[in-house]
């Protein structure tokens, strides 16, 4: 089976993460797509990220009952910081039989070079690019850090055509500190958005609490 590895912060979970797993799944370019929220992303250290626990209750709320998805707390059981690498390595101890792809968007393939053990990542492990609202990366971009071989295959990577969602976690947040819930109800699964509600999440004295 290939499994998707969809890592993140998920501040929160949207309907662009879910549209996006979809349609990987309806291109049978995986027959599972892992949710696995990163409890301490290396690269959000300068801002306030909201509780491992919340978010991924909101991520377990979002994607309870759907075919294909399955979430795992995988990083917040590992000590100090969270890297993709690490994270690829238990996946394929824990599926020896399955293959492990990496599912990132076009910023962070415009990044990945500056990734922990970046080119071993791109060796051993298939990779799935989805286009981001700032561009594709071309393949001059990506000859300043990778060989031939890695660009041809991070190029061959990118989906074609894929939706791309006009929406950001951090412009949800916003909506959500200043009341316009009708703005954000469009952009969240109605269970995140019930669960964000309930427990007054994003709300500039109740950034992270549960009830």
């Amino acid at each position: 089976m290939k499994i998707a590895f969809f890592g993140g912060t998920f501040d929160p979970v949207h309907n662009g993460h879910i549209s996006l797993a979809e349609e990987v799944l309806a291109r049978n370019y995986a027959e599972q797509v892992l949710f696995v929220p990163a409890p301490a992303p290396p690269h959000k250290t300068d801002r306030f990220v909201t509780p491992f626990a919340v978010r991924f209750r909101m991520l377990a709320a979002a994607l309870e009952g759907r075919e294909g998805f399955a979430l795992s707390d995988l990083e917040n059981r590992r000590s100090g910081r969270s890297y993709t690498i690490d994270t690829l390595k238990q996946l394929s101890q824990f599926h020896e039989n399955d293959d492990i792809l990496l599912l990132i968007g076009g910023d962070s393939l415009r990044q990945l070079h500056l990734w922990k053990d970046a080119h071993e990542i791109v060796r051993r492990y298939g990779v799935i690019v989805y286009p981001r609202g700032d561009g594709a990366v071309s393949r001059a971009e990506l000859r300043l850090h990778w060989t031939e071989e890695e660009t041809e295959k991070l190029l061959s990577s990118v989906l074609p055509s894929a939706p791309v969602f006009p929406v950001s976690s951090t412009e949800i947040r916003a909506m959500i500190r200043r009341g316009a819930w009708n703005a954000a109800s469009r952009w969240l699964p109605a269970p995140v958005l019930d669960f964000i509600r309930r427990n007054n999440v994003y709300i500039q004295d109740n950034p992270g609490g549960l009830q």
